[in-house]
């Protein structure tokens, strides 16, 4: 009898009971998911806004380097090159909406970024 009744209604009354469920019952999708959860996305994200933010600082010394999960910003003598080292805080900061603390740690390398970015509780 439910069904006769549902089937009477026509294509309108069933169009609109799915328009209106669909309305009702909006769950947002997250862009990436939590941080801690895809870590493969995380590294991803971390060497793509490092890569970016060194290449509009300086493009002529790193356009043509290859950013990757073992890139170090050290010189040969092992000593950190402290002002490529601010800058790649601040793109963490700013992708990852994240506090680093300048003073407790400095990111010399993208394995070191993974560390600060995945140790934060608040990354998104």
């Amino acid at each position: 009898m439910l069904a006769r009744s549902f089937i009477k209604l026509g294509g309108t009354g069933a169009r609109s009971l799915i328009a209106s469920s669909q309305r009702a019952y909006h769950f947002p999708q997250e862009r990436f998911g939590l941080v801690h959860d895809n870590p493969g996305i995380t590294a991803k994200r971390i060497i793509k806004c490092v890569g970016e933010r060194l290449r509009k600082i300086d493009p002529a010394r790193w356009e043509s380097v290859p950013i990757t999960f073992n890139t170090h910003f050290r010189d040969e003598q092992g000593f950190a090159d402290i002002a490529t080292s601010i800058h790649i805080h601040d793109a963490l900061e700013r992708e990852f909406n994240i506090d680093v603390k300048d003073k407790a740690c400095l990111v010399t390398d993208i394995e070191t970024a993974f560390y600060v970015v995945m140790k934060h509780h608040d990354a998104i």
